[in-house]
């Protein structure tokens, strides 16, 4: 009984001496894009936009002048942030139109809303996702992290595909995670959004959010191969301390745990530069996956009948939502 609390203390002990380790080589050498700004005077989308990196990269357009829309579940939250974003950087053109990825009929009346406003779009971020969500099934009776952090952007995505290779130079922007390298392709197409999940612990949730995740490389992809025109990029900020934990290590058990993630994981303003680089760099190939330390990565060229099949199932669940996209994203029915 001695011995495991000894034990718990020193293991405690070399946690905090780890940590501060950490915060003192974070302080001493942060991460920060130094681009030039180049989205001034741009239309931009930001999905998930009212906390988190999100947010921050809101502010950061903002303050070089871009014309931003933002995306998100709550109006309330979302009247809020372009208030503060518009109080602090002094740019009216920003604005929220209300967004949720587990309702089709929201996607659409989103695209519909943003159409009216903009005839041309040069940048979406998709950067709106769960993790860790307690097991649930939205009112398409699909599994709601596969939805939210796949499905929902690939209606939205394929919706507003029309009017970004119409815009010149225009670029789509993928958050996605290392969690993706955690699962297989055969766990992607093995998984069906329509039946039931039961995860019962971490490692379940973790699987889960990677399924999500690759499937959402295949699809940016995809977009990059099938439309030239469109500079496709992917993004890992890293462990960003955000909500998206907010369901994660809630028992006593894991307070400790949560107390050390939220010091050692990267905060927003860190986890919001790879984003941030990705919107101003000059020198970016479409396709590429650009790292939470600001290292590109090449295509990983996934193989064809795996990427067909898993639009025709995406094409069929999304169904009639899916009116007036591109011919291309139906070759794969």
């Amino acid at each position: 009984m001695v011995a495991t609390f000894l034990n718990a203390v020193e293991a405690t002990r070399r946690q905090i001496i780890s940590a501060g380790y950490i915060l003192l080589n974070r302080w001493k050498n942060p991460l920060e894009c130094r681009c030039q700004n180049r989205v001034r005077g741009k239309v931009v989308v930001i999905t998930g936009a009212t906390s988190g990196i999100g947010r921050f990269t809101a502010f950061d357009l903002a303050r070089k002048g871009a014309l931003v829309y933002l995306a998100g579940r709550s109006r309330e939250a979302g009247a809020t942030v372009v208030r503060e974003v518009t109080q602090a950087t002094g740019n009216r053109d920003v604005h929220f139109l209300p967004l949720d990825l587990t309702e089709f009929s929201s996607i659409v009346t989103f695209v519909q809303e943003f159409l009216r406003c903009e005839e041309k779009l040069d940048v979406l971020v998709n950067n709106a996702a769960v993790f860790h969500h307690p097991p649930k099934q939205t009112q398409h009776n699909l599994e709601i992290v596969f939805q939210t952090n796949y499905l929902g952007v690939f209606l939205l995505s394929s919706l507003l595909l029309d009017t970004l290779r119409h815009t010149p130079n225009s670029q789509l922007i993928f958050v996605s995670s290392e969690a993706h390298r955690l699962v297989s392709l055969k766990d992607v197409e093995t998984f069906d959004p329509r039946e039931a999940v039961h995860a019962e612990n971490f490692d379940d949730h973790i699987k889960l959010y990677g399924i999500s995740k690759l499937a959402l490389r295949i699809f940016a992809q995809f977009v990059a191969e099938s439309f030239p025109g469109i500079l496709v990029t992917e993004v890992n900020p890293g462990n960003v301390w955000t909500p998206i934990y907010r369901h994660a290590w809630l028992s006593w058990r894991d307070m400790l745990k949560r107390l050390l993630c939220s010091l050692l994981m990267q905060d927003v303003q860190e986890g919001a530069q790879p984003l941030i680089h990705a919107l101003n760099s000059s020198s970016l190939q479409s396709g590429i996956y650009l790292s939470d330390i600001l290292q590109a990565e090449g295509r990983p060229g996934y193989d064809p009948a795996v990427t067909q099949r898993l639009l025709a199932a995406s094409v069929e669940l999304t169904g009639k939502y899916l009116d007036g996209t591109p011919k291309e994203i139906y070759n794969f029915i």
